[in-house]
């Protein structure tokens, strides 16, 4: 069963980093079977342990807006934040700033609004933090400018210089943003109008002159409707258009932009939405509105798996960033479902038509890191992985093959142990003892095998050579009569600290380990 938690909502969704919890934001331009106009902020809780298909509900919040993008940053430092911000774009241009913690924690509707950032003048669509500086929210709109804002502050937020492109480069209506990966200064966009731009945020200089890092444009202007940058590769990142006529993935690398480096051809109609799987760069998720949402394999450009069908389109998608292989779709069927990538349909096209399986490729989490394995012929086999090289798509692994070389020496006294703890002759043991006992290097180890030997002497006479190893007198024939006198003349007059007579049998233990009678006298007085 692929899908393994749901939601009745026609929301977006924004998983939280580092807790098990999903925000959901009522999509805008999306209608539920009620006709309702209502919008809202939820709060999920993802228990997977439990076997109920339905999310809890933990929280809601009205919003005075729809939602065009969602997104939760990372946990900051200030305790009063420690499940991060939820931002959402909303569609009359403002951006709302809400603190999951207090709405979880108290229902305090008033109190989780932290803050409304009002900039833009149309709807905004591209909205996310940045995950290498989570105080940082990047936010683009219709008219073409993109904002930085600073929330080390929530509740009083710093608003940067706007970015806004020029000339014939410039951009409008723009529809998605994303930060790069692995440089906290980088930042791209896209528009509608076909113009993808990145940007470089540490010259601070006037909007008319900001230095653009990349500026180009889709063949024919195509709409683009979403971007992601590679994971693992910091100057690549994949477009995607919602154009019907145009429907492909296309790959681009800032250092070479004449041409696309790849395309991805799949789809039917229009990519709505995307999502690259922060665990295995070599996994993309989009959603179309041909009704097919798709995992990519990124490396050969196949299709891997793709979700069950629905009714009407998936308009949102994510990785859960807590659990591997584990992704959240949302569609207009008023349904936010969580689903186990893995347990989905697997298969590739195949000629005429027909579906063949798919090359199954082993995602990076389930991938044995290291491993060994004894071979023929005294061989030992071990592979480890290596570290990826600056740009590499994959890492590489390397293998050694070992030669076990047998000491003889040490077969021979294994199998000489064996032999004797097998047989269990107290004759074989005994001189095996003795024999190492002698081989011994160090008093401890001489003094512990001439120990063991005494433990295997014969029934009658172990007790004796115990008494004598340890440096007692064996007691001679006829004490045994008058120390069980001295005991009872003993037992007769002397007490112990508890109050109870000392007994015949304390009285003859302590002859039998050779102490004389005044010490025995002595011991007993002090014991009294």
């Amino acid at each position: 069963m692929a899908c393994i938690k749901s939601a009745q909502r026609s929301a977006l969704a924004a998983f939280a980093p580092d807790a098990p919890y999903l925000a959901a934001g009522t999509m805008a331009g999306a209608v539920d079977l009620s006709f309702s106009s209502s919008a809202n902020l939820e709060i999920f809780k993802l228990d997977f342990q439990s076997d109920a298909l339905d999310l809890p509900l933990v929280a809601s919040c009205p919003s005075a807006e729809r939602f065009n993008r969602l997104s939760w940053s990372k946990p900051a430092a200030s305790a009063d934040y420690s499940l991060g911000l939820v931002a959402g774009g909303l569609g009359d241009g403002s951006i709302g700033l809400w603190n999951p913690l207090k709405l979880i924690s108290s229902q305090d509707q008033e109190g989780a609004f932290v803050a409304r950032l009002e900039k833009h003048t149309g709807p905004v669509r591209g909205l996310e933090f940045s995950v290498l500086s989570p105080n940082l929210l990047a936010s683009g709109a219709d008219e073409g400018e993109l904002c930085i804002w600073d929330l080390a502050n929530p509740p009083e937020p710093n608003l940067f210089p706007s970015l806004k492109s020029v000339g014939s480069g410039s951009q409008t209506e723009v529809s998605f943003v994303s930060w790069n990966p692995k440089f906290q200064h980088i930042l791209a966009s896209t528009s509608y109008n076909g113009m993808t731009v990145v940007w470089d945020l540490r010259q601070q200089k006037p909007v008319t002159r900001q230095v653009l890092c990349l500026l180009f444009s889709d063949s024919n202007r195509r709409r683009c409707s979403v971007l992601q940058w590679n994971p693992d590769i910091s100057t690549q990142l994949i477009i995607a258009s919602d154009d019907d006529s145009s429907p492909s993935l296309r790959v681009w690398d800032v250092r070479k932009t004449i041409s696309p480096l790849r395309e991805f051809v799949g789809h039917t109609k229009g990519v709505i939405a995307m999502s690259w799987c922060p665990y295995d760069s070599s996994f993309l998720l989009t959603c179309a509105k041909d009704n097919r949402t798709i995992c990519w394999d990124t490396v050969n450009g196949e299709i891997v798996s793709e979700l069950p069908a629905s009714t009407n389109w998936n308009f949102d998608v994510h990785w859960y960033p807590k659990i591997p292989g584990v992704i959240s779709a949302s569609s207009f069927d008023v349904k936010i479902g969580i689903y186990n990538i893995e347990a989905c349909s697997q298969y590739t096209a195949g000629e005429g038509g027909f579906s063949a399986p798919a090359r199954l490729r082993a995602p990076k989490w389930l991938k044995c890191p290291t491993g060994a394995s004894f071979g023929f012929g005294g061989k030992f086999v071990s592979f480890h992985s290596c570290p990826s090289a600056p740009g590499a798509p994959n890492s590489s692994s390397e293998v050694y093959v070992h030669s076990l070389v047998t000491e003889h020496n040490l077969v021979s006294r294994s199998t000489e142990f064996e032999a004797v703890i097998r047989d269990a002759e107290k004759t074989s043991l005994r001189a095996l003892c003795d024999r190492k006992s002698q081989e011994s290097l160090s008093e401890d180890e001489r003094e512990t095998w001439g120990f063991l030997k005494v433990m295997f002497e014969e029934e009658g006479t172990a007790r004796t050579k115990l008494l004598v190893h340890f440096g007692f007198n064996v007691p001679e024939e006829g004490t045994q009569n008058a120390s069980d006198d001295l005991s009872k003349s003993f037992a007769e007059t002397l007490r112990l600290n508890n109050g109870t007579l000392a007994d015949g049998p304390v009285i003859s233990l302590l002859l039998t380990m050779g102490k004389s009678s005044l010490t025995i006298l002595h011991l007993l007085m002090i014991a009294s």
